[in-house]
Parts: structure tokens; sequence; C-alpha cells
């Protein structure tokens, strides 16, 4: 064989390789992950995600299960984050950490969705997202849950809530048997408010909005602030409940629960 067709050879090759090493490269990754924690009643369960979806139900079970669905555009992107899931006592706590701030390094990091089911009388104690859209249903302990580009949908409630996202509208639902509501504060910068109440809770009502209108199915007017914006002030049944409601950028809106 010829000096010049081994060359030619070698550099075939040689170039093959680089190309395959390439695909290996950039090629999507996808993972999935699957966990499950032994609870009793009114466990606390907290997740902070910075780049994804959140779905949260309730099921029966004596247990927490974490469904995590992770997608990068490459191994590296993949490596630069860790899924921690710490389960202590009667709290179980999700986090998505990305390496070195990697996130944020001018690169597009993982994506990271998450699917959970939990007993009903869970507290959700700390939810936190940066970029995505979080879903709660048929909770009955307390919720605390914050997003900031992303809207909220949390159904079937008959806890305590506090409730906000920075640029995304929020939907609250809470169901028919949820007399014993404590307090209720929902907020949001850039979207609209829709909260459902009983139609016999003694709720007492504060709502204020800067660019937006407010309106109630319980009987109750909105007026007008001095300069801008309107307001809120009102009881419904016996007043109890504390139910605070704000938006900067958008309507809010108090519906009777079906």
């Amino acid at each position: 064989m010829s000096k010049v067709v081994k060359n030619s050879l070698l550099s075939l090759v040689t170039f093959t390789s680089l190309i395959c090493l390439s695909l290996q490269v950039s090629a999507q990754v996808n993972e999935e992950i699957e966990k499950t924690f032994p609870v009793t009643s009114q466990t606390d369960f907290s997740l902070n995600n910075i780049n994804g979806a959140v779905t949260i139900n309730s099921w029966s079970e004596d247990s927490i299960k974490v469904l995590v669905n992770i997608s990068a555009k490459n191994q590296e992107s993949r490596d630069d984050l860790t899924i921690n899931m710490i389960h202590k006592s009667q709290k179980v706590t999700v986090s998505s950490d990305y390496k070195d701030n990697s996130y944020n390094q001018n690169k597009q990091g993982a994506k990271v969705d998450y699917q959970v089911w939990l007993p009903a009388d869970s507290n959700l104690s700390d939810i936190e997202l940066i970029n995505g859209n979080l879903i709660i249903r048929d909770i009955s302990g307390k919720i605390a849950a914050q997003v900031v580009n992303g809207s909220i949908k949390a159904s079937g409630l008959s806890g305590n809530s506090q409730i906000s996202s920075v640029n995304g509208s929020v939907d609250v639902l809470y169901s028919l048997n949820a007399t014993n509501v404590n307090n209720i504060d929902v907020e949001t910068v850039n979207g609209s408010i829709k909260l459902y109440l009983p139609e016999h809770i003694n709720a007492a009502i504060t709502a204020d909005t800067m660019h937006g209108s407010i309106n109630t199915e319980f009987g109750l007017e909105a007026k007008k602030n001095s300069f801008f914006g309107k307001n809120l002030r009102g009881e419904i049944g016996n007043g109890g409940s504390l139910v605070n409601l704000d938006s900067v950028n958008g309507s809010i809106n108090i519906l009777k629960s079906e």
C-alpha cells in the first residue's frame, strides 16, 4: 500500500473519529429518576427548581414519590446538574443544583421537570421555581409557593396558603368544604389573579391592583384609588378568614367554587 493511500486512510479515520466525538458531545441527553420516601401524616415537602415545570398531586399512599425528567443539550450540560433529595424525619427536600453557577454562565442549563405525589395533608412548606409553571392539586395542608417566570394553578385546596408569581397568572381554587381556612395570600406583579372560594365561607377580603380591574361574585364592589388603581375591602358572610390579593399589572377576580 502506497504512503499516499496510508495517509489518506489515516486522515479519514481521524476525521470520522472527530465527527463521532462531536456528535457524542452535542447529543441530547434525557434521563429519568424516580424515588419514593415513606412518610406519616402532615409531613413537610419543599422543592426548589431553576428551569422546568412542577406538578404536585395528592394520593392515598403513605409515601412521597418524586419523578424527575431531565433534558440537556449535551452530556456536559447534564454533568453540571445534581438532583438532591433529602429525607429527614418528617421532611422531604428536593432541589436542582447547578455546578459552579453553570446555569448562569452564558449557556443553556439542563431542564428539569418534576412530578410529585404525596399525602393530601402534607404541607408544601417551600416551593420555589425560577422558570417554569407550577400545578398543585388537592392539597389540604399549608402551602407556601412562589414562581418568578411562570403561571400557578392550584385546585382542590382547603388549608392556609401563601402563593405568588412575579411574571405569570395565578389561579387558586378552594374546595367546597374548605370553610375553616385562616389565611389566604395571593400576589402577582405581571399577571392576573383568580381566586375561587366556597359560597358559604366567612372571610374578610382585601384586594389591590394598580393597573387592572377587580371583580367578585360575592356582592362586593371595588373602589377607585385617589390617583390610580383600585381596591376592595369587604366581608363575605361573617368575616373570619383573612384573604389578601395583590396584583400590580393585572385583574383580580374573586369567584365562587363549583
